[in-house]
């Protein structure tokens, strides 16, 4: 399973996983709201709405809000699907909605035509942007407007994610594993969670994890120690509320527990190559316009001192 159907699998609706759990809040629901008038809502019929690499749906929230009739189609490579809330939402809202999961949007479908808003929320810029536009292009309808926003080389995400892959270590990660592992395995010779403590390697490494926990969860912050270790470490002690369970519960706990290291590593390192900085936009709206998109625009997105990211904003 590739990085990011791992992370949309585990029922996020947004690219920030768990700080937003019932869609964007702050300053990208801001500059969401600030579309409200310049959508050019349809007078008649539905609006129709592609959100490209749209993840679990997170501009659905939105959509439903704006109390109009929607047609929405929701275009992701990667194994996505919309969380019981953000669908209990839509079906009881004026639109319809249809999502394309492992679709890239380089690739998509005949069907998509006659696009009135074509949106992306931190998604577009993981794709090949040439493709991507020059073909959504075509599928827009007279008026269609492109409303993205993208990762900026000095947001605070961005800064993060180099933090985190600064962060990883992979050899720690190694024996955290392989602590479990001795443990799992002790804990089926000796038959018992209570007879654990007689068995000298499971006694042995789960000091070690103790060790671990002392290195990097007690005492640290969020500016100092290291985040992605201490995340890792503090999923990994789960394991020992698992003791009572059968052993391949536990087995699919440390192989989940490893990957996951993995994937999250491969999201960060994406979020860094992808970020822009005012040349990369630049060249961004030099080439759309030669495409035939017009009124291309690219602004930073603040909030007080931090970046959040580029908002770009084009019409067909």
């Amino acid at each position: 399973m590739d990085a990011w159907s791992r992370f949309w699998r585990q029922g996020h609706t947004t690219t920030f996983g768990d700080y937003f759990e019932e869609g964007y809040a702050g300053p990208v629901k801001d500059w969401l709201e600030s579309l409200r008038s310049t959508l050019g809502l349809v007078e008649d019929g539905s609006l129709r709405v592609v959100e490209l690499c749209c993840g679990n749906g997170s501009l659905v929230p939105f959509l439903v809000s704006l109390s109009h009739p929607f047609v929405y189609t929701g275009v992701d490579a990667a194994n996505v699907s919309l969380p019981s809330m953000v669908r209990d939402a839509a079906t009881h809202s004026q639109g319809s909605v249809e999502m394309l999961p492992n679709t890239p949007v380089e690739q998509l479908p005949e069907s998509i035509t006659g696009v009135d808003c074509c949106l992306s929320i931190y998604g577009i810029e993981y794709s090949e942007l040439q493709i991507t536009l020059s073909r959504m292009r075509e599928r827009m309808s007279a008026d269609g407007r492109l409303f993205a926003l993208l990762h900026h080389q000095d947001s605070i995400v961005a800064r993060m994610s180099r933090r985190a892959v600064s962060e990883f270590h992979a050899r720690d990660i190694g024996l955290v594993e392989d602590a479990l592992s001795t443990i799992q395995g002790a804990l089926q010779r000796v038959g018992s969670v209570s007879a654990l403590k007689t068995d000298p390697q499971s006694e042995q490494a789960r000091k070690f994890m103790n060790g671990m926990a002392n290195k990097y969860i007690k005492g640290a912050t969020l500016k100092a120690g290291n985040a992605f270790m201490a995340d890792h470490v503090l999923a990994a002690l789960r394991f020992f509320k698992l003791l009572g369970e059968k052993p391949r519960v536990r087995e699919q706990f440390i192989s989940d527990l490893r990957e996951e290291a993995n994937a999250a590593l491969e999201r960060h390192q994406q979020m860094v190559a992808v970020a822009k900085d005012a040349s990369d936009m630049q060249n961004l709206t030099t080439t759309m316009a030669a495409m035939g998109w017009s009124e291309v625009e690219t602004q930073e997105l603040t909030d007080k001192d931090d970046i959040i990211g580029w908002t770009l904003t084009a019409k067909a």
